[in-house]
């Protein structure tokens, strides 16, 4: 219950408020976010890993922590925890707010806020920034990134690129959403052929570095079973996403620099799904390197009810949204091999206080 509660209440809060988020709103659910994920307490798959990083790394110079293969502002914020004795306590607490600011106000922007918050909810929250603790902070980072990107801020945009890759290395993959954006775009044949080759070369080496990094740091016994029972249906659900805009991308009320946005993800996203199936590409690295996509899903949740699409209304669209990821959210916890480890769900904050 203790997962099911908050998703209650941010339905009953979609239910009755439809509108952009206000300053406060946008404040009170940050701070929900940072306690409901920075203070858990031995919740997450990687608890463990995480506490002895700080404790054994904590005690090297910070260029000791740069050849272990940790990122610069990774490798700064372990030294930060262990000099002020925060522990892991301190490092989940800064990536929670971290992530949980880039998520606020990447929903804020949308066109159902509420919405595209239930639908992070079951996976990018629960999962992602409760077991991911870096790679969800470098995703909160990105997620400002997106909006910087939307809105044409583009020196913004490559400036969260590299804060989210010195996060997480994994975090440069961003790089590649401009470019099939400027590749889409051309209408000369050749221009596109040879900017095409050179996306291809640059999206191959970034993801060989990557894939390289998340295999050295993911490539357990634990982790590689859970990617093969579940990475597979997540990246299905992120391409079937991805179909859906493309098809729908003229009913969605959005500017064009927006929509030119959803077309790199959803193409993205569809591209990592089909390298899945070639076996190429290993299963670890292309389901990480579909979180940094999953935004696609909190888009098309937000504008989908309002396209007319089946001839559905906004209101039974969005009925379907809260039924679709209370399921998700129940299959998960409840079948998922890996569940046991966030539960029970136990808040160091709220014992103390209680």
């Amino acid at each position: 219950m203790s997962y099911i509660l908050p998703y209650i209440f941010l339905v009953f809060l979609s239910i009755r408020n439809n509108k952009r988020f206000s300053k406060l709103t946008i404040i009170f659910v940050w701070i929900f976010l940072v306690i409901f994920i920075g203070f858990r307490f031995e919740v997450g798959s990687d608890w463990n890993q995480y506490s002895s990083v700080v404790d054994i790394q904590g005690k090297l110079s910070f260029f000791e922590i740069l050849t272990k293969g940790s990122p610069p502002l990774y490798a700064c914020l372990i030294l930060l925890c262990a000099k002020y004795n925060w522990g892991v306590y301190g490092l989940n607490l800064i990536n929670a707010g971290i992530f949980s600011g880039g998520l606020v106000y990447f929903c804020s922007k949308l066109k159902n806020p509420l919405l595209g918050l239930i639908a992070a909810y079951p996976y990018l929250i629960i999962v992602v920034s409760m077991g991911f603790v870096t790679q969800a902070g470098a995703i909160g980072i990105q997620l400002f990134g997106l909006i910087f990107y939307q809105n044409k801020k583009f020196k913004l945009f490559y400036l969260s690129i590299f804060l989210a890759s010195m996060l997480h290395s994994s975090g440069i993959l961003c790089i590649l959403i401009p470019i099939f954006d400027q590749m889409r775009r051309i209408k000369r044949k050749s221009s596109l052929i040879s900017l095409s080759l050179i996306g291809l070369a640059l999206g191959t080496v970034l993801f060989g570095f990557v894939s390289s990094i998340l295999t050295r740091y993911f490539n357990s016994y634990i982790v590689t079973e859970y990617i093969a029972y579940g990475g597979f249906i997540k990246l299905l659900i992120l391409s079937t996403f991805a179909i859906i805009f493309i098809f729908l991308s003229n009913k969605f009320e959005v500017t064009d620099q927006q929509r030119n946005l959803l077309y790199s993800l959803s193409i993205l996203s569809i591209l990592i799904f089909l390298g899945s199936l070639t076996g190429r590409i290993g299963s670890v690295s292309t389901y990480r390197t579909s979180l940094y996509f999953y935004s696609l899903i909190l888009y098309v949740t937000s504008y989908l009810p309002y396209t007319n699409f089946l001839k559905i209304s906004p209101k039974d669209w969005k009925v379907f949204f809260y039924l679709y990821n209370f399921l998700v959210l129940f299959v998960w916890i409840n079948f998922s091999n890996h569940s046991i480890d966030w539960l029970p769900y136990k808040n160091i904050l709220l014992e103390n206080i209680l």
